[in-house]
């Protein structure tokens, strides 16, 4: 397949030795600057999820020397007994399970100041923000609507198409049922909203979902994609998808995106996987450097793209609508250029306490291998998408249960049997 060339982070931050003294003389200033690094919150969820699995062990062990008992004991309601002893046992054993996994992602997750020290100094390196978190994705309206989306180690960059890294915890409610999904993302803002689509590699970060897209909606795309690849697309819009992923897309993606899956939300285009992206990993940042790149050379030819199925405007009107939404472009451009200037050198100077004692480089911003995608400052910041450019079909995906939500459902099923045998018997 053709090569393209592709341009890495700077990764030495992330791995190079650092001295307790250089910790401890950053990290009093950006602790100030972002208390959350200090709040007792995240410690005491971890401590509640360890001590609850090990109530739950506890439980389990107990649960076990009384079935021993019922059995040596022998009575007529033996049975009866049994059942009920294993309902509880089978509560026990799931929220045993929910808390050991609480416990370990939010572990793994966990700040210490070597750690925000080295993401610092590798944001400043490569020219981005840094923010600890958590925060609120509210802004990112399309993720923000489908729960509670909580964003940490946020990376962003002031480019004229913004990018942002983080990782992050959304947590849904399917079936009526508490859910909470960790992963990690690049998020890529587009200058025009596009159909739902969504590319799903296979056993990528989709698996673990509460949900995904309805079958009927799966797209069969040419030669051996479909082997790497699961494509959906709102029901009509066919035609659409295979204009944006072409064969030549589909195949970069092969060669270059190892474990993401990609969608595309309205004006937003993000890579997601289920694990964190936003780590002390050069490998992981590799990963992501790959799978911008893979698609930024048709992100102009994806804005280009216009619904048929809206309704059509008057040349005249068109026109017209064009030049004035070109004159207030300029406008709000401008006014976001000043804005992004004052915010980003507030924001770089809380993410790196100061950029003499972080080391900031003064090294020309990198580009992600295409136009428009420069992880860097100096251009104009916030793309605005068009309003309206996507006809109500095209917006969203129909979703049903996923494999996470069905798991889930089995033992769930199993003790509501035994709760009914144990009653009768």
């Amino acid at each position: 397949m053709t090569e393209h060339s592709t341009t890495t982070f700077r990764t030495r931050a992330l791995t190079e030795r650092v001295t307790r003294r250089a910790v401890r003389r950053w990290y009093r200033p950006f602790a100030e600057q972002h208390p959350s690094v200090r709040s007792p919150l995240t410690p005491a969820r971890r401590v509640a999820a360890f001590v609850g699995g090990g109530a739950a062990v506890i439980g389990l062990l107990a649960l076990g020397t009384g079935v021993a008992q019922e059995v040596d004991a022998g009575r007529p309601d033996m049975v009866g007994q049994l059942l009920g002893i294993s309902v509880i046992g089978g509560l026990l054993l799931i929220a045993g399970i929910v808390l050991a996994w609480f416990y370990v992602r939010t572990t793994a997750r966990r700040g210490t100041p070597t750690r925000h020290y080295r993401l610092a100094r590798f944001a400043a390196q490569n020219v981005l923000t840094y923010r600890p978190g958590p925060v609120s994705g509210a802004h990112i309206t399309p993720w923000a609507d489908r729960g509670s989306l909580s964003l940490t180690r946020v990376m962003r960059t002031a480019s004229r198409r913004p990018l942002e890294f983080a990782n992050y915890e959304l947590r849904t409610s399917p079936a009526g049922s508490r859910n909470t999904q960790f992963g990690g993302f690049c998020a890529v803002r587009l200058s025009t909203s596009l159909p739902h689509i969504i590319l799903q590699a296979r056993g990528g970060a989709l698996f673990s979902a509460a949900t995904l897209p309805a079958s009927s909606q799966r797209l069969s795309l040419e030669g051996n994609f479909d082997d790497y690849f699961t494509l959906y697309c709102p029901t009509e819009y066919e035609r659409d998808a295979l204009y944006l992923f072409t064969p030549d897309v589909m195949a970069r993606l092969i060669d270059r995106v190892r474990g993401f899956d990609v969608e595309i939300i309205d004006d937003w285009l993000f890579f997601v996987t289920s694990r964190d992206v936003v780590t002390l990993n050069p490998a992981t940042w590799q990963g992501l450097a790959d799978a911008t790149s893979a698609l930024s050379d048709k992100i102009g030819r994806w804005e280009r793209w216009r619904d048929d199925r809206l309704p059509e405007v008057a040349p005249d009107s068109t026109v017209g609508a064009d030049a004035g939404a070109q004159a207030g472009a300029v406008g709000a451009d401008a006014g976001a250029q000043a804005g992004a200037v004052g915010a980003d050198a507030g924001a770089q100077a809380g993410a790196v306490g100061a950029s003499s004692t972080v080391g900031a480089t003064t090294e020309a911003p990198i580009g992600i291998a295409g136009t428009g995608l420069a992880v860097g400052a100096g251009a104009p910041a916030g793309v605005t998408a068009a309003t309206a450019t996507v006809a109500k079909p095209g917006r969203r995906l129909r979703m049903s249960l996923g494999a996470r939500a069905l798991i889930w459902a089995v033992p769930v099923v199993v003790l509501l049997v035994l709760v009914v045998l144990a009653n009768l018997l």
